[in-house]
């Protein structure tokens, strides 16, 4: 009788993680890439999304190991628990540099 209640309750909980997840789709691409500067984003139909753009800040530089890419972006999703995340940030020559923005 314990093996049949067991082979219920895996059974239950087969079907519960066989369920599909919502398909997402894409609302938004866009991409661009120059000489010295590219930049992206996109955005989801569950909200979702993110964007970034960067360039060289001394392209004038002969030696391109020292170059230095300049980087500005963010992202936003949805937790588990139901709160909007978002990020923001900005790298460099001084590291990556996140802000995280608490929503209301």
């Amino acid at each position: 009788m314990k093996f049949l209640v067991f082979l219920g309750v895996v059974a239950l909980l087969a079907l519960t993680e066989a369920v599909p997840a919502p398909q997402v789709q894409i609302l938004k691409s866009e991409n661009e890439v120059g000489p010295n500067s590219y930049s992206y984003a996109f955005e989801l139909s569950d909200g979702s999304g993110a964007s970034q753009s960067g360039s060289i800040k001394n392209p004038q530089e002969a030696d391109p190991e020292k170059r230095i890419l300049g980087v500005t972006g963010e992202f936003r999703y949805t937790a588990d628990n139901g709160q909007p995340v978002q990020v923001t940030y900005i790298a460099d020559e001084n590291g990556y540099q996140p802000t995280y923005i608490r929503s209301a």
